[in-house]
């Protein structure tokens, strides 16, 4: 294997866990997805000066693909130089801050959207998040809090207060800091009496609005059952947390731990902080970095909408009261879908995407499918380590020709979804005020439907006496009333060992339960039928799921 061959096998075993990569193994078959895919473009950049995109990891699965295609841009005129609006090796960089006096930073262009929410709607509690992480041994909590405080100190977003100066919002971080902490004594409860106490307690605190002018971003309600056993609700406001944000805190804080009681290190040094970031990310915008990608979202999202209510849609208005319908995805299902993802040279997201998609436009009857998904948005080296939000949203939106067959609609939306990864670093509302301003739209037309696939958490992580374990903070369940909700239905999914699990959330003013089970049913129904057939036709699969 060539020089650069070799450069690149040991990017490609690091982010792929391999200990020698096979040059003729596919990509995808190793478990790459578009965000280790993203992650290792970002590399690629820095380590090459090449300038790639979704689409050629994509194209070129394997090593020896894609090193011939490293190789040959190196040699071309496609070698593009290293530039801030390019390329992310020459993108965040540390600033020095003193660790003994306050300093403050811009807001990063998604958390100004939020900010500006969140000044209009100060009581609403929209960003709250609910994280919840069982304390199981004989764990020291005192220890436990420090090594909390440790992991603030460590992510500068996470004591930072907010307000507005003379050029717009801040956020200033602050060398002391008191972490709000709720603590009651439970007793020894059965499971189902503890898990009812867990999820009064997580109901309650994402209610309870956070006080960003004078409140860090983060506050704890600990209920303790026995001397081995507590619940901890990490609460966090998602202007400095998203759900990426999740793992890398409970790896830190049991770094942290660890440290503590056994006198190990603590984690090396961030290559920058998140307030690095979002001043980096300012200056970008500024300098026209983000221009091309908001033209591409204005010319792809211009009105009209196709209407996507399910056809069971109540009369009337509805309002933001929300319920679930679970759903399931089996592991013979997932074992299907992704033999057919390897064989279209896409992933298993794209494929349970494209169902999707195609089971709301079966249900309400409509030309083209569109829903909202989330991305990590974190495309540049350093950026997975930190704490923070990075995540956006992207809408996307899918023709349906009842002429094709399946597989030729996969590559249609596999298309869309790559032009969309491209272009995700523009923060939809941006362009959503613009397009209001331009069209005149309404957003809840633009924003009606989602979809998402979340990042398997870490179950558990051991810790000197024991481990922290990741939960739901919320049991969901049948017709469950849960947190306001904007979108008319969203469909979210998470790895439940080989299978996946989830639910559909929805306005429960708007569709009665038999809509959402109705759509569950004819997504399950053409999972099943293509994951083994996907030369089927569109409109067969159409015809199958609403009579003829």
């Amino acid at each position: 294997m060539t020089d650069t061959g070799e450069r690149l096998r040991t990017l490609w075993n690091e982010l792929l866990d391999q200990p020698d990569g096979d040059e003729d193994r596919d990509f995808f078959s190793l478990g790459g997805q578009s965000l280790i895919a993203t992650r290792l473009i970002g590399h690629i950049g820095q380590e090459f000066g090449v300038r790639l995109r979704l689409r050629d990891i994509f194209d070129n699965p394997t090593l020896a693909g894609l090193s011939a295609l490293v190789a040959a841009r190196e040699r071309t005129e496609e070698t593009v130089a290293r530039t801030a609006a390019d390329l992310p090796a020459d993108g965040p960089a540390p600033l020095v801050h003193s660790p003994l006096h306050p300093y403050s930073a811009p807001l990063a262009p998604l958390q100004e959207r939020f900010w500006k929410v969140e000044r209009t709607l100060p009581e609403a509690a929209f960003f709250n998040q609910i994280m919840r992480v069982d304390l199981i041994g004989d764990l020291d909590p005192r220890m436990l809090l420090s090594a909390l405080r440790g992991t603030i100190r460590r992510h500068d977003v996470l004591r930072a207060t907010l307000g507005e100066g003379p050029d717009g919002p801040r956020q200033t971080v602050r060398p002391d800091f008191t972490v709000p902490l709720r603590q009651r004594e439970c007793g020894d409860l059965d499971e189902s009496a503890r898990e009812e106490a867990i999820r009064q307690a997580a109901k309650a605190e994402a209610r309870l609005p956070f006080d960003l002018v004078r409140e860090i971003p983060l506050r704890l309600r600990a209920l303790r059952f026995t001397a081995t056993r507590s619940a901890v609700l990490v609460v966090t406001h998602h202007i400095a947390f998203d759900g990426w944000s999740r793992n890398q805190l409970v790896a830190d804080v049991a770094a942290h731990y660890r440290a503590r009681i056994e006198g190990t290190a603590v984690p090396e040094p961030l290559a920058f902080t998140y307030t690095d970031f979002a001043t980096w990310q300012v200056a970008h915008r500024a300098a026209g970095g983000m221009d091309s990608s908001r033209a591409y979202w204005l010319d792809r999202l211009a009105a009209p909408y196709p209407d996507l209510r399910l056809p069971e849609a109540l009369e009337g208005d509805d309002g933001y009261r929300s319920a679930t319908q679970p759903v399931t995805v089996s592991a013979a299902t997932m074992a299907s879908v992704a033999r057919l993802a390897r064989g279209k040279n896409t992933t298993d997201f794209t494929v349970l995407l494209a169902v999707f998609l195609l089971a709301v436009a079966t249900r309400s009857g409509t030309p083209e499918a569109m829903t909202a998904i989330q991305v990590a948005n974190r495309r540049w080296p350093g950026t997975q380590k930190l704490v923070g939000l990075f995540a956006n949203t992207l809408v996307l939106r899918v023709p349906i020709d009842p002429a094709a067959a399946f597989e030729a609609y996969l590559r249609t939306v596999r298309t869309a979804l790559l032009e969309a990864f491209d272009h995700q670093e523009v923060p939809l509302e941006e362009v959503v005020d613009e397009l209001r301003e331009r069209d005149g739209i309404d957003p809840a037309d633009l924003l009606q439907v989602g979809f998402a696939i979340q990042d398997a958490w870490v179950p558990e992580t051991p810790v000197p006496g024991g481990f922290l374990r990741q939960a739901s903070g919320l049991a969901f369940g049948d017709g469950q009333e849960l947190d306001p909700t904007t979108f008319g239905l969203t469909m979210e999914l998470r790895a439940d060992g080989p299978a996946l699990s989830g639910h559909v959330t929805y306005k429960a003013d708007r569709y009665p339960p038999v809509a959402i089970k109705a759509l569950v049913a004819a997504f399950d129904g053409i999972l099943r039928a293509v994951a083994d057939e996907p030369h089927t036709a569109v409109g067969t699969l159409i015809t199958e799921q609403v009579g003829p």
